[in-house]
């Protein structure tokens, strides 16, 4: 056990003896009557600069949930090292339900796996709610020759074949993605890390590097015709794509990666609280103002139970734990 992890055990003991005695005098315990209180905001913490999908998501659903709850929910950005910073931060956070976070796939189900890290994602948060989720798109450059995934299969089988995938870094969910095509289509991109997504798309424009899976925010250049988009990687098709094919439909069966955005907090936060903000979550997820803000960004809204989204990532953690292993992926 670790250090958080008995801090956590501790606390949830002090909890239960001050919820006891209150019981035992008759009385509610003060958080399940009182949170949030009107004169404390409620943080919900993005560990990626303003701009991005994961910030786009938390200012989208931040003042709908702060109607739901009759409270103040405000937006902090502690962006650094792929996000870790913020994880680790907030897995230290008083666990009194003012401090929630933005999880994303890179803290919860991929670095596990490549780094020794100073949280447990599966014992040092309580899950809340999974909040989006969305397709990667394989793009090629406008001008490639690849039409198609049968054609840049074709290619990449062919005698002497020496293709290249670019993603915005070793562990980020678009390698993940590439070596996951590697294995199921029985091929070998070969991987290009950039320090993230800007200079990639950039280079994938420009035909420097011929393929990446990208979110979905390369929509606005596939529209723009400066890049050509030839699957999405979600099991079925996305609502947001409904003319685009997966890449199971196009040749690659049992190929399934959906990128996906939830809502965590501390472990050790009082269930209360976590029911309340999962009841809340449900009615702003629903939301058309929210949904259309969402889909805009390329984000299908969802909810899930605080188990559903437990067991989602749990699963998915194993998963890419193992096509991490098979590929040979290593940190930098």
């Amino acid at each position: 056990m670790n250090s958080i992890s008995r801090r956590r055990v501790a606390l949830r003991i002090s909890c239960l003896a001050a919820a006891t005695l209150a019981l035992a005098s008759g009385v509610t315990p003060a958080f399940a009557q009182q949170w949030p209180e009107a004169s404390r905001p409620v943080r919900i913490v993005v560990g990626f600069p303003p701009g991005g999908g994961a910030d786009a998501l938390a200012r989208a659903i931040a003042q709908p949930l702060a109607k739901e709850l009759a409270g103040t929910v405000i937006v902090e950005n502690r962006p650094g090292a792929g996000g870790l910073t913020a994880t680790e931060q907030v897995a230290r956070a008083t666990p009194d339900g003012y401090t929630l976070y933005i999880a994303t796939p890179g803290s919860f189900t991929i670095w596990p796996t490549l780094r020794k890290l100073n949280y447990d994602p599966a014992k040092d948060f309580v899950f809340v709610s999974n909040l989006v989720t969305m397709p990667n798109l394989l793009v090629t450059t406008a001008n490639s020759p690849y039409k198609d995934v049968a054609g840049l299969l074709a290619a990449a089988r062919a005698p002497g074949a020496n293709i290249n995938y670019g993603s915005g870094g070793v562990g980020t969910i678009g390698q993940i993605a590439a070596e996951q095509l590697n294995e199921l289509a029985h091929v070998q991109l070969k991987h290009v890390p950039y320090k993230g997504t800007a200079p990639l798309i950039t280079d994938v424009v420009g035909g420097v590097v011929p393929i990446t899976f990208s979110d979905p925010s390369a929509k606005s250049l596939v529209d723009g015709g400066k890049l050509r988009l030839l699957a999405v990687t979600s099991a079925k098709r996305s609502r947001l794509f409904p003319n685009t094919p997966t890449m199971a439909e196009s040749g690659v069966p049992g190929y399934d990666l959906s990128n996906w955005y939830g809502l965590v907090a501390p472990e050790g936060t009082p269930p209360e609280v976590v029911n309340k903000l999962n009841a809340a979550i449900r009615k702003v997820m629903v939301q058309p103002e929210v949904r259309q803000s969402l889909e805009a960004a390329g984000m299908e809204a969802i909810s899930t139970t605080p188990k559903e989204f437990g067991d989602h990532v749990a699963g998915e953690r194993r998963k890419w734990a193992a096509l991490i292993a098979k590929a040979g992926i290593k940190a930098e």
